[in-house]
């Protein structure tokens, strides 16, 4: 009996060793043929914790989802794991030559979502050099893991971009969308977009230099949505973000604005008119109604803040345009519906002395600093 038993050892383990040699090839001949890109490889970081995150995300997830079906299976079974061990191996991943190691997620493996999370949470509050490793990063979630980082997470990082001033490596992200998996198709990161220009521009006091920023980086963000990989293409569909007020609003305040304190009053480019026409005939499809405006409970008072641009601007763009302001009437009757309404949560705010700090505050420092004269 014990003789029958180490028979069927010695053939178990030729056949494990066939089998694995046979993986082995097949992973080196099969290489070309795969679809996603290149494995992503992290710069060097600023600080050790962040460092070691990275090496994690890139060893524990990026080099296993970046493998070939063959290679996978051989690093992951627990009948070739002692021969991998014993006889190490290499594999052509993603365009690198990776040591093959055997993998069992059961040991000390780190939950994805939290790791991710702690990942960009180093990055986003690093220094430059660690936001640079913010594309491989949300390109190995996407194009390899086949889990794209979270919305949330997407409308955090553009959110702090603007704040540490490296919104040019956000927009390469969003260039790079079908990699990365960051577009504008997402509200949640649309609205950090607009937000983010408006606060960019509004925050320095209307500043020139901020509000020329502002404006170049409304039109990439416009020239985006033009694409497919953003919008709709050639489409323009009913909740199209080229078409929606609360959009048209902060590209028309940006130019209102610039018109107005910096290019004498007048609108030498067109942009005003244009940008005014197209928001007067999306609110007049839409039927707006400025006065159910309502403030948010302990809550970011989104509502507030995307009806306050569209009031400034075409305010603004009243006085810059005269008797050439398009549907005269109708913007008239707009800007003083918005300014009834936005004056009354103004006030509900007001009563409430809100803390500096906190999104009541927030929302009302934005209609204070809207240029009134």
């Amino acid at each position: 009996m014990a003789s029958i038993c180490t028979r069927c050892s010695l053939r178990l383990r030729r056949a494990a060793q066939t089998e694995s040699q046979h993986l082995s090839k097949r992973s080196f001949s099969s290489t070309t043929s795969r679809q996603r890109g290149n494995l992503p490889s992290f710069h060097e970081s600023s600080h050790e914790e962040l460092q070691n995150v990275l090496s994690s995300v890139r060893e524990k997830y990026f080099i296993p989802a970046y493998m070939h079906k063959q290679e996978h299976k051989l690093v992951t079974k627990q009948k070739f794991r002692q021969q991998l061990i014993d006889n190490p191996q290499t594999a052509i991943v993603g365009g690198e030559e990776i040591t093959l190691q055997p993998i069992n997620p059961r040991e000390g493996w780190p939950h994805r979502r939290s790791i991710v999370a702690k990942a960009i949470n180093g990055i986003i509050n690093g220094e430059t050099k660690d936001w640079l490793n913010l594309p491989m990063l949300l390109q190995g979630l996407n194009e390899g893991v086949k889990k794209a980082a979270s919305d949330s997470l997407m409308e955090k990082i553009v959110r702090k971009a603007f704040q540490a001033k490296q919104l040019g490596v956000v927009i390469g992200c969003l260039h790079q969308a079908e990699q990365t998996g960051m577009t504008l198709k997402s509200d949640p990161v649309l609205r950090a977009f607009l937000a983010g220009l408006h606060d960019l521009a509004q925050e320095s006091g209307w500043n020139k230099g901020a509000l020329e920023r502002a404006l170049r980086d409304a039109k990439v963000i416009s020239q985006l949505l033009e694409s497919k990989k953003h919008g709709t293409e050639g489409t323009v569909r009913k909740d199209d973000p080229r078409i929606r007020p609360e959009v048209l609003g902060v590209f028309l305040e940006l130019a209102s604005v610039y018109a107005w304190k910096y290019d004498g009053k007048r609108d030498t480019e067109g942009l005003v008119k244009a940008y005014a026409e197209r928001l007067l005939s999306n609110l007049s499809k839409r039927q707006i109604k400025p006065r159910a405006l309502k403030l948010l409970e302990r809550s970011k008072q989104w509502p507030m803040l995307q009806a306050i641009p569209i009031w400034h601007g075409l305010s603004l763009a009243e006085k810059i345009l005269g008797k050439d302001m398009p549907q005269r009437q109708a913007a008239s009757k707009a800007v003083a519906e918005y300014e009834v309404a936005l004056r009354g949560l103004a006030a509900e705010l007001e009563a409430r002395n809100p803390a500096e700090g906190t999104y009541e505050h927030q929302a009302l420092e934005a209609w204070r600093r809207c240029i009134r004269d």
